[in-house]
């Protein structure tokens, strides 16, 4: 029995990414890559156009978007943050799926997705007629060259999302088929609509690209934008490929203007400056933005986390006490409220967002500081000299929390977590880093085995890490190999057999029975604190453009926006 996703199943994959477990639909229905059109207008033999109607070349659109920060050369081995880096590399590379408006993966450049009935192998077929930047045509054997190479050369993110795979192979019909060493329930969404398929004429010479300095010349791609100019923290000059396989884009030309910080993108759209801002806006900015004409806002809900990180391995947060009692002192509601002005939903104890078909309801948050007070009590940290901050070792309870300088609203929350956690009887002093710099302590390296340098860390993650629900794994099992993104190093034996067993779980009731047992365990053990899950608000110029496309969980940022309304998934 086999499945395949195509267009008019949503129902099936939707089930599948909201408990993030298999399916056994036997739908063989394939959809097929939709290409570009155009319209011919025929003369009658002798017939001229009259000058006065003939219509004047279309000016070329330009689209300035701003951003905070510089993600160094934008290939697959050197941007540098999930959102929005990753939004930019994938200007220029396509993967094997693309979400559409529902966030849900469709077939790009793979014409069909086909899984076996326990998901341990997948099969895809390539659309024909897609080439590169430099015009070689994209084959099957682009496709298997990249599984082979991000598995045997590690950048982190697509090397984990290769993890499990056990071999990938051409058959002899020119399908591309990927043999995993368990079930994989989303694979689809985790693999292949995440990761670029690289050119092998290009990459096959690079042999060890994690130590390579590379400049523009290895970006080809066969996406919609080209990468024609990069200075270095200072912009990006984007432009159209003319060839691309779904269409022309809609634009002509993207630049992309580094800025230090949010201030500074929000003064240039407004002066004119920039065209749109390739990150959220704050809940305090949308109504002020809003108002000024020609400045509209695109906003909907996202799946993008704030939360508060410590180091569980070290004391005292490797107290459960300590972890659960900073959990009940703070306000998350408040912290909806004053930061994000409401547009937010309060977050979860267990993680998963309370609008995804897979949330537990009966994890719920809880404000209560007298709790948190009591547990500190009853844990023996005590405020012997009466200064208001308890002692742990003989040593205050005062501690750092990180910060990065670029994100107002997260300053903001951090400034309000600390006064909640003074309440009872917890210092904590806000450091307010450059993002690098914050980046190296909570995650250096981007790679857990580096361990970490900080107390407390203000921290968040980009909307894929929530989308995919079975990716809870990754951000609490304490093995290494499984729990990558575990940067508290927190563990816990529960939490690491249950996490574990979600992975490879292909039935969909005992899938959503573990994510629901997990939601418990997390909540019960604090590997963190969730605070909120904003929403996505951004601003643009809609003179200059004004079709963005809002994915749901995502926003705007995809190539999807950029291509015309015929040519999306």
């Amino acid at each position: 029995m086999t499945k395949r996703w195509t267009l008019p199943i949503l129902l099936v994959v939707i089930a599948m990414i909201a408990t993030a477990c298999g399916d056994s639909d036997e739908s063989t229905t394939t959809t097929a890559a939709p290409s570009g059109t155009a319209t011919t207008v025929s003369l009658a033999p002798g017939e001229t156009q009259p000058p006065a109607t003939t219509a004047a070349p279309a000016e070329p659109i330009t689209v300035r978007a701003a951003i905070t920060g510089g993600e160094d050369t934008i290939n697959p081995y050197t941007y540098i943050s999930g959102f929005p880096g990753w939004n930019l590399l994938m200007m220029q590379y396509d993967s094997l799926m693309q979400l559409d408006a529902d966030g849900i993966p469709q077939p790009w450049l793979a014409d069909s997705v086909t899984a076996n009935e326990d998901l341990t192998q997948y099969t895809m077929t390539i659309v024909d007629g897609a080439t590169w930047h430099d015009g070689m045509p994209l084959t099957v054997n682009d496709v298997k060259f990249t599984f082979d190479y991000f598995i045997e050369n590690a950048t982190g993110r697509f090397s984990r999302d290769l993890r499990g795979v056990e071999s990938v192979e051409v058959s002899a019909d020119g399908a591309l088929v990927v043999d995993l060493a368990a079930p994989n329930p989303a694979f689809d969404l985790v693999a292949l609509a995440d990761i670029p398929i690289l050119p092998q004429h290009v990459w096959e010479g690079i042999a060890t690209p994690g130590e390579q300095t590379f400049d523009i010349s290895t970006n080809v791609g066969s996406g919609p934008f080209m990468l024609t100019d990069f200075q270095e923290d200072q912009s990006y000059r984007f432009k159209a490929n003319p060839d691309y396989f779904r269409g022309t884009p809609a634009i002509d030309e993207l630049v992309v203007i580094v800025f230090a910080d949010d201030s500074g993108a929000l003064a240039a759209i407004r002066s004119g400056e920039v065209d749109v801002i390739f990150e959220r806006v704050s809940p305090e900015q949308i109504e002020l933005l809003d108002a000024q004409d020609p400045l509209d806002i695109s906003q909907g809900p996202e799946f993008t986390t704030q939360m508060i990180n410590f180091d569980a391995s070290k004391a005292p947060f490797d107290d459960l006490a300590v972890r659960q009692a900073i959990e009940l002192a703070v306000d998350k509601q408040d912290i909806v409220d004053t930061v994000f002005l409401g547009a937010a939903t309060v977050g979860s104890p267990g993680w998963v967002h309370p609008d995804k078909p897979a949330y537990n309801p009966e994890v719920v948050p809880v404000f209560d500081p007298a709790a948190a007070n009591a547990l500190l009590d009853d844990a023996g940290y005590a405020d012997s000299d009466g200064d208001g901050i308890r002692e742990f070792d003989g040593q205050p309870m005062q501690f750092e929390m990180l910060t990065n300088s670029s994100d107002s609203l997260r300053l903001r929350i951090a400034e309000l977590v600390s006064e909640m956690l003074a309440d009872v009887g917890i210092g904590v002093t806000v450091a307010s880093v450059e993002t690098a710099t914050w980046e190296e302590a909570v995650w250096p390296g981007f790679d857990i085995s580096n361990g970490r340098n900080y107390d407390i860390a203000a921290w968040g993650w980009s909307a894929p890490v929530q989308a995919n629900t079975i990716r809870i794994a990754e951000l609490v099992n304490g093995d290494p190999g499984v729990g990558f993104l575990n940067l508290t190093g927190f563990a816990n034996d529960d939490v690491d057999r249950v996490s574990a067993a979600l992975l490879t779980e292909a039935d969909p009731a005992a899938s959503q029975a573990l994510i629901d047992e997990l939601q418990v365990l997390i909540a019960e053990n604090v590997p963190f604190v969730l605070l909120a899950y904003p929403d996505g608000a951004y601003v643009y110029n809609s003179d200059v453009y004004a079709d963005w496309e809002f994915i749901a969980g995502q926003g705007i940022v995809s190539k999807v926006s950029l291509l015309a309304p015929g040519d999306r998934p």
